[in-house]
């Protein structure tokens, strides 16, 4: 599938036939023979039924109602046997057809810059995209043969009418134009309408989490909170369950409405096609399948056709989402691997840098100057909002538009190719991620390009995370989670050493670590820092922590206030300016005295 190219709503109904060709197909058989089948089955139970009365009322041989007999059996085997076969094998293609298409646009969505992932507005909209995107796309063929299926039939059953009832029959088509008209129209505000509720949906899933999420299932047995989250919840959940009812009951009655007209419309047509049997221009059988056909018409004008006509319009309104989430820029290299050996690290500077994420007003970054030199160990401290973890964002190109320089050896960051950059640098992130597979496998992340199991060893030895290894049923190779029946669950602070691990057994040369102690017992962090000076030979460290004993370890402690450094020096010299960093590690110092 080629999401290099804009999805068009003719290469939409291609999609089934570069996918699926052989189900495709299979289901275009079916539309057709429906079709053919409907103005046969008027016609054939017309014959049914005079061929019946004659054979009763003349006491003709039963053998002449045989062949209208047979004809309306296989219409039934067709109806309750052959389409539920059909109907199963369409189930197959669309499982093919999600198998097929999900892996391509998975990959487009982990491409994505990560810009995106953290603004609102591109997170709805991929909510709303990412709803079954491969059915949505798809069926687009499906929704077209099935209307073209339903006008043929109706337009097949309108002939009949017209042939017999012509006032009728016009006046049929003439009502259908506004009954169109409005079934366009109400397609129109019921994709607006999920739209809008996209954010309240969002409220809602949040909401709904506190009351039912494992996370916060101590807080909310603490704080007896469940009883108000659930009345927001249930609020929300009223706001968007009245939203949808208003676009719901205005689409009925509007159908309703166009209903009724046409049903009363038909009642006549049987009362105008009276006489006609009366004096034997219309045998009884015809006038009773044509009963049978108006009334199809009736659905099909007043329900099935403007639902097509709604959904035609609800599909156009997704391709403009659809498209929008492939316009969105992809982060360059996104899957590359780093590369190997990793590049020599000498220096990193930034000059005047200024940073304000996109969409937002606040400046982050103010004329930040600082420098990180290969082979010393940094602390960034500060406030929170200072903007130590925004800096990691930019060190790693996560962002890269930035006002001012950073510069990598000499040469602006931006102007490095991303497998250098992956190489180079190493973060582990204070929300770092648990990913549900073995140990081993948790650990290895961090070296993408493969670790050795003496390598696994070493870096689950240095963050402390041995002794739990060994304590658990398959070692090392025991799955983690609950995702897994046999899945083992870890405590915070299991988790944040084997994050750890990964930043360990990674070769970047500049490792930053952003509250890596954040979950662990004091002892647990002792522990850490004793085993610092072997966890960082050999690479530069950038230390981010609201624990400050931490920064006694760095060479250089980067005091960050307003998004610029207003202070630095090794612990020893901070402490006698007597500024801010004194009277934070002074304020933390007072908490253990």
């Amino acid at each position: 599938m080629d999401l290099s190219r804009k999805m068009t709503y003719p290469r939409a109904l291609s999609l089934p036939f570069r996918v699926i060709p052989f189900y495709t197909l299979l289901g275009l058989l079916q539309q057709i023979i429906g079709l053919a089948i409907a103005p046969i089955s008027v016609l054939v139970t017309a014959y049914f039924i005079d061929t019946a009365l004659v054979v009763v009322g003349e006491g003709l041989g039963a053998s002449r109602i045989v062949p209208p007999l047979i004809a309306l059996g296989v219409f039934q085997i067709y109806n309750y046997i052959l389409w539920p076969l059909m109907g199963l094998a369409n189930t197959k293609g669309r499982m093919k057809t999600q198998l097929k298409m999900r892996v391509p646009l998975v990959e487009k969505r982990a491409r994505l810059e990560f810009k995106h992932l953290e603004n609102n507005e591109t997170v709805d909209l991929l909510n709303r995209v990412w709803d079954n995107p491969e059915g949505k796309l798809s069926g687009m063929f499906n929704t077209l043969t099935q209307f073209l299926r339903e006008m043929g039939v109706t337009a097949s059953y309108a002939v009949i009418l017209l042939a017999h009832a012509p006032l009728a029959g016009s006046m049929l088509i003439v009502l259908s134009v506004p009954i169109f008209w409005l079934a366009i129209k109400s397609g129109k505000a019921t994709y607006q309408a999920q739209r809008d509720k996209t954010e309240r949906d969002r409220y809602v899933g949040t909401v709904g989490w506190f009351i039912h999420g494992r996370e916060p299932a101590g807080e909310r047995s603490l704080f007896c909170y469940a009883e108000k989250m659930a009345d927001k919840y249930l609020a929300g959940f009223e706001d968007v369950r009245k939203w949808q009812l208003r676009i719901g009951a205005l689409w009925f009655a509007r159908s309703k409405s166009a209903s009724v007209i046409l049903g009363l419309l038909s009642t006549a047509a049987l009362f105008m096609l009276a006489p006609s049997v009366a004096n034997g221009s219309l045998t009884v059988g015809l006038y009773i399948a044509l009963i049978g056909a108006l009334f199809s018409t009736v659905h099909s004008m007043s329900w099935s056709l403007p639902y097509y006509f709604r959904q035609f319009t609800t599909e156009r309104e997704y391709l403009k989402e659809f498209n929008r989430f492939l316009e969105l820029t992809e982060a360059r290299d996104a899957e590359a691997l780093p590369v190997t050996p990793p590049p020599n690290f000498e220096k990193l500077e930034f000059k005047n840098v200024s940073f304000t994420y996109p969409g937002t007003e606040k400046v982050i970054l103010n004329g930040l100057n600082l420098t990180i030199e290969n082979g010393k160990h940094y602390a960034f401290v500060g406030i929170n909002g200072a903007g130590k973890t925004t800096i990691t964002k930019l060190i790693t190109r996560l962002y890269d538009d930035y006002d001012g320089e950073i510069l990598l050896n000499g040469k602006e960051l931006r102007e490095w190719e991303i497998p250098v950059i992956k190489a180079m640098f190493c973060a582990l992130f204070q929300d770092f991620v648990r990913y549900d597979i073995t140990v081993a496998e948790n650990a290895a992340i961090g070296k993408a390009n493969g670790a050795a199991d003496e390598e696994i060893d070493r870096a689950l030895s240095l963050s402390g995370f041995d002794a739990k290894a060994e304590s658990l049923k398959e070692g090392k190779n025991t799955l983690l989670g609950k995702t897994h029946d046999n899945g083992v669950d870890l405590s915070g602070g299991e988790w944040q050493r084997l994050a750890f691990a990964r930043a360990i057994i990674s070769p970047a040369a500049v490792k930053i670590l952003d509250e890596p102690t954040a979950a662990l017992d004091p002892v647990a962090e002792s522990q850490v820092y004793e085993k610092f000076e072997s966890i960082s030979k050999g690479f530069t460290t950038i230390f981010i922590s609201h624990r400050l004993a931490s920064a006694k370890m760095a060479d250089i402690i980067y005091v960050l206030d307003g998004g610029k450094v207003t202070e630095q020096g090794n612990h020893g010299t901070l402490m006698k300016k007597s500024g801010l960093y004194a009277e934070m590690f002074e304020s933390q110092r007072g908490w253990y005295a």
